[in-house]
């Protein structure tokens, strides 16, 4: 027996987005990351044209993506935010189209095949199996056994029986907006952006045990293992990255402005409370902090505070790296200055902080004072996926700038 479920959540999905709109077309995509592992993904328009943009629905994620051009055939869409594109080929109905995902946020640009069709995703499942509920804080233990093992927390929340949210928090961020189903002892999860194509596969073992493999875009994957422990949590913030030599000034050389032009930046001259965004456009994380500093800009620019981003971008030429930028800051409406501070690497990060023991992780966030001392430190980013952690993280962010533009 079929149990289609997808129209369940297409009405808490999909229909609530689009209520307004009298004509919705749904579609699945399928991506093949190889010869044996593909993403099915949800997709959809409003109106049966080229030009109008594409909507995904990545579980509790919804973004578009928007037409850039015509070529023959062929019609390019391009990320939000992102330096990767959607190029696929209609037929004559508009009923199906191949083509290929390409990112560009490599150093050599991977593509993907895609295939897109009419449809709605159905969930089998089999109604004399009782369903498990996996809701709830998992240790999972990446590599387990190995000199490589890595312990991350995964936070999880089941809907309509079978459905399953939630992310994977590691000491470097998280990963996004996992999202899939459990059916007949199995579990399924995915989350997709233009940069990220993730997978986990797992045999679950009762409700509070599973075994798996973590897959990463076509070629690299992970076995893990996960148990349920609601006790389960990360090392402490302060022992990722922390300060070295306590009294020594952030001063910024050789940034680079979107414009083109050098420009040298001393916090201490400033005299404002500054929080220094360290990123990459090729970092979905990145993305998911942009948002909230843009609020937090916004919410305290008139007692002062400051925002700054460093861009660390693929790649050696400048012109695209700055041009990358750009797209960034017009996309997410970005309110604070952003600046090209050289390629994406942790070493290049950290050579502008020679008083932290090092940079570990894009997005860090680093508060400094009005005397441009390094106040507080923030590695990575546990985005709205994560829920509470979300929640908790933004509730110190505000809690740190308050304090600091009290003093």
């Amino acid at each position: 027996m079929r149990l289609l479920l997808c129209l369940f959540f297409l009405s808490n999905q999909v229909f609530n987005t689009y209520a307004q709109n009298a004509i919705y077309h749904p579609f699945i995509a399928e991506i093949l990351l190889n010869d044996r592992l593909q993403i099915e993904l949800e997709v959809s328009t409003e109106k049966r044209t080229k030009q109008h943009p594409l909507t995904i629905h990545n579980g509790k994620e919804v973004y578009q993506l928007a037409f850039k051009k015509q070529v023959g055939d062929t019609t390019v869409y391009g990320f939000p935010a992102q330096d990767a594109e959607w190029r696929i080929a209609f037929n004559d109905d508009f009923s199906d189209a191949r083509g290929w995902w390409i990112n560009y946020n490599k150093k050599v640009p991977v593509r993907y095949p895609i295939h897109l069709y009419n449809g709605i995703k159905e969930l089998s499942a089999d109604p004399s199996i009782p369903q498990l509920d996996l809701s709830g804080k998992w240790k999972v233990l990446f590599q387990p056994g190995t000199p490589d093992e890595e312990m991350l927390v995964g936070v999880f929340h089941q809907e309509i029986g079978n459905w399953v949210y939630g992310s994977f928090l590691s000491e470097t961020g998280d990963y996004r907006y996992l999202h899939g189903y459990v059916s007949s002892g199995k579990l399924h999860l995915q989350t997709y952006t233009g940069y990220w194509a993730f997978v986990v596969e797992a045999q679950l073992v009762g409700s509070n045990e599973m075994k798996g493999t973590f897959y990463s875009g076509g070629k690299s994957s992970v076995a893990f293992k996960a148990t349920k422990d609601e006790t389960v949590q990360l090392r402490d913030e302060a022992e990722l990255t922390y300060l070295i030599k306590r009294d020594e000034r952030v001063v910024l050389n050789n940034l680079i402005k979107l414009n083109g032009r050098k420009t040298n930046i001393d916090l201490s001259k400033k005299g404002q409370v500054t929080v220094i965004q360290i990123m990459g456009t090729w970092c979905p994380n990145c993305i998911d902090e942009t948002n909230l500093l843009r609020e937090l800009k916004e919410n305290y620019k008139d007692r002062g505070l400051e925002v700054i981003a460093l861009g660390f971008e693929v790649g050696s030429d400048a012109k695209k790296q700055r041009s990358r930028l750009k797209k960034f800051v017009k996309e997410l409406q970005v309110n604070y200055p952003v600046f090209l501070a050289g390629t994406s690497s942790k070493e290049a990060a950290a050579a502008y902080f020679p008083m932290l023991n090092g940079i570990m992780s894009f997005p860090t966030a680093i508060l400094v004072d009005q005397q441009g001392k390094i106040i507080a430190i923030h590695t990575g980013f546990s985005g709205p996926a994560t829920g509470t952690a979300y929640t908790d993280l933004v509730g110190k962010f505000k809690q740190e700038i308050e304090d600091a533009l009290s003093q």
